[in-house]
């Protein structure tokens, strides 16, 4: 190949590439909006609220599909080089993580639907406060994994470690709040049980985030840190 049909092959390349990002980065933005619209949903029995984060899960479906097609058309196309190949593996990855926190926040959002059928009315008001912070972390958790990958900074994927351990935190202790409520007010069982739910879902989005990072570290560096980290916490429950 001469010269100029090589730059134009590595001008389409780095294009190609560019556009997967652009796509990984707006499929990311509108999870974190799903998060968002979610627990507004369920907190205040918003119908139109919920019913809009379900419709735009097929969006989150069709961003994923796309994304995983257009990585294996890249990898089939050209033999990339290491950091390139590392950039399509860790988005087709991350993209995977996006769609099962988007999953989880369709869970929350038939909550809210189901609770306003009943008219159960959400959770109990004494929980608005800690699910409302729990949203809040795990939409920011995900806001900053998504930008890491946006712009391949394993640095600023560090810090999404440090919002999952406070997600966890938070979880913890609105558990030990919950089953407090769940013994002192019976009539609230239901929105008790749903709230759980929405408060595991939420904890879930906060690992998904966790691990879009960890692909960011992956992508960056090259080491896969996933592993590590899972090898870690065994050590420290033994």
């Amino acid at each position: 190949m001469d010269e100029t049909g090589e730059g134009h092959t590595l001008k389409a390349w780095d294009g190609a590439l560019s556009d997967l990002r652009q796509r990984a980065r707006q499929m990311g933005t509108l999870v974190s909006q799903q998060v968002e619209t979610a627990v507004r949903a369920l907190l205040e029995a918003d119908r139109e609220a919920a019913e809009l984060v379900l419709q735009r899960e097929q969006q989150i479906n069709a961003f994923q599909t796309e994304i995983e097609a257009e990585s294996f058309r890249l990898l089939a196309r050209q033999a990339p080089v290491a950091s390139d190949l590392r950039t399509v593996l860790a988005i087709s990855r991350a993209v995977t993580d996006l769609e099962r926190a988007g999953d989880e926040s369709k869970k929350i959002a038939r909550f809210a639907l189901a609770s306003a059928a009943h008219g159960a009315g959400g959770p109990s008001r004494v929980m608005h406060r800690p699910l409302r912070h729990m949203a809040e972390l795990a939409s920011e958790s995900m806001r900053v994994a998504v930008d890491a990958l946006d712009r391949g900074d394993a640095e600023v994927a560090h810090d999404v470690a440090r919002l999952d351990r406070e997600i966890d935190q938070e979880f913890e202790a609105a558990l030990r709040q919950l089953m407090t409520v769940a013994m002192e007010r019976s009539r609230l069982l239901k929105p008790v049980f749903d709230t759980v739910f929405a408060l595991k879902s939420l904890e879930r989005i906060g690992d998904h985030a966790k691990n879009v990072a960890e692909h960011v570290v992956f992508l960056v560096s090259g080491t896969d840190v996933r592993h590590a980290a899972a090898r870690a916490t065994r050590e420290t429950q033994h």
